[in-house]
Order: structure tokens, then sequence, then C-alpha cells
């Protein structure tokens, strides 16, 4: 596959817009834009961060001539809904193949890459398994809690998160070292009062039912480019699990691996070459949603 050069351009647009969620809950949507994109991105954010974290991806990938979308999802960042709180999966894939159709038709002419950082990699397998991503045109793995929960707990661990149904909170337990070992990302983590620290108890029943989703999938859930991003070691995801799920559900998938040894790849040193990476990916590995089969 030829290469592209990657050129740098201004960053004229950054913006936040509310979009009603099919309940009406108000769903934040930031944007970053150059003046002329070549491509497109759109994010899907773990289950503590929020769009916000793009503080310094969005503006790196939009000087390198890509768009970004990033949706905060309900309960979390700037977006509607109570703290925390997913009342069942449904809605929140229903959110974000509303959220994903509008911003596809605000840029219809630019190939589609849809990215899922952590817990987002499994609503987004989710949200292929249910067919709604059918106007996209690559996607993008990192670091994926993709089969966590089954990598976690037994079968019956697994009916009792299924069976959760209450709104008592409960302590998200990983710990911000977890994430990144720089100082000023740890910093910034600290003080950031739209990070989730606590969560319902039918926010982990929802965790199930996103992988509940794929797992039941009979086979490959698109044929278009995929590719898979990871540290070389993840403190928070086993990337053993993470793999072998993906390679059943995409089994064309590529890997990058990048060498550091801490979840986030955007706060870590590795974040540069990250993001050169996936402008490529975006650049050069996107088709015309026609071209190949979903």
């Amino acid at each position: 596959m030829p290469e592209r050069t990657v050129t740098h351009h201004t960053v004229i647009d950054h913006d936040v817009f509310d979009l009603p969620a099919p309940d009406g809950t108000p769903l934040a949507v930031h944007h970053w834009s150059p003046a002329d994109p070549a491509a497109a991105v759109f994010y899907l954010h773990g289950i503590q961060s929020h769009a916000g974290w793009l503080f310094e991806t969005g503006p790196a990938l939009a000087e390198r001539g890509v768009r970004v979308y990033a949706v905060d999802r309900r309960g979390s960042g700037r977006s509607g809904g109570t703290r925390g709180d997913l009342a069942d999966a449904r809605t929140v894939l229903d959110d974000y193949a509303l959220a994903f159709a509008h911003v596809r038709d605000r840029s219809p002419k630019l190939p589609f890459t849809v990215v899922g950082q952590s817990l987002g990699g499994s609503v987004l397998a989710a949200l292929l398994a249910r067919g709604d991503l059918r106007a996209a045109d690559a996607f993008v793995f990192c670091a994926p809690a993709l089969g966590q929960q089954r990598a976690r707990h037994g079968a019956d661990g697994l009916g009792a998160l299924r069976a959760l149904t209450g709104t008592e909170r409960v302590p998200v337990p990983l710990a911000d070292e977890d994430y990144t070992d720089g100082r000023a990302y740890l910093a910034f983590m600290a003080n950031d009062h739209l990070m989730l620290r606590q969560t319902t108890l039918r926010t982990r029943a929802a965790m199930v039912a996103f992988e509940d989703g794929y797992a039941a999938a009979p086979g490959p859930v698109t044929r278009r480019p995929v590719h898979l991003a990871v540290p070389q070691s993840d403190p928070i995801i086993d990337l053993g699990a993470a793999r072998a799920v993906l390679a059943r559900l995409a089994p064309q998938s590529v890997e990058r691996s990048f060498p550091v040894r801490r979840h986030f790849l955007e706060f870590t040193e590795a974040r540069t070459a990250y993001w050169s990476w996936l402008v490529e990916v975006a650049l050069r590995d996107s088709c015309p949603a026609g071209s190949v089969a979903p």
C-alpha cells in the first residue's frame, strides 16, 4: 500500500456542541478540525475518561489533517445523565449510533475511522455486532476492554453481574498510575473533576451486556480494515483475552504495539508515535464505505 505524506495543517475549529440522545439526554460532542481535513476520526472513550482527555490528541490529529469527533458518554464528561450511571447497554449503543450518524452526515465525503479506547473498544465491538457502523471505513481498537468481564469472571460471576440493577455507587478499582507514569498527566487526572471515580452497580451489568452483544456474534463483524493498538504491557487490560476476541470478530486485524507499560497511550511517551500511526491509518487504510462489504 503506498505511503502518504503527512502534512501539517492549521487548526481552525475546536468546539463542543450538544446533541440530543434518543431520550432527550444532551450528549456533548467535542470537535477538532483543520481547514481542509482529508479524513475523520470518531472516538469512543473509556470508563473513567471523557473526551476532554483528548486535549492534546484532538489538536495533534487536526494538525495532521484529520477531523476529530469525540462524544462524552452519557453520565460522563460534559454530557447529561446521572454521573457514572449506565442504566442498560442498549441505551448507550443507541446514543453512539445516533451520534455517529450525525457526525457522518456532517462530513459526508471524508473517510471515517472509528476508534474505541478501553471500554470504548468493547462498545465499538458491540456497535459492530449490531450493524450500527456500516458507514464507517476503518476501525481501531486501542488497549480495548474486549472480553475482559469473561476473562475475570466465571459463568456464575457473569450471571451475578448481569443481575445487578441498583444505583448504589461503587468505586472504580483502578489507579491513576495504571494509565500513565507522566507527572503532568497524573496531576491533570488528580484535578480532573470530570473523571469518573465511581459508577453505579447497574453500570457493571451494562459492561457485561456490551460483551454479550459481540460474544453472540456468529462470526466476523466487519470485513473493513481493523487495527489493534496496544502498549507493550497493560496493567488494566488482559491483552491476551482482548487479542483472542478480536481475532474472532475481525481476523483481518493488524496489531501495532508501542513500547510503553501504561494503559492510556495518549498520556505516555509513545503519544506522538501513536498519533502519527493513527493519522496514517485514517489517511491510508480507510476506503470508500461502499467499496468493501461491512
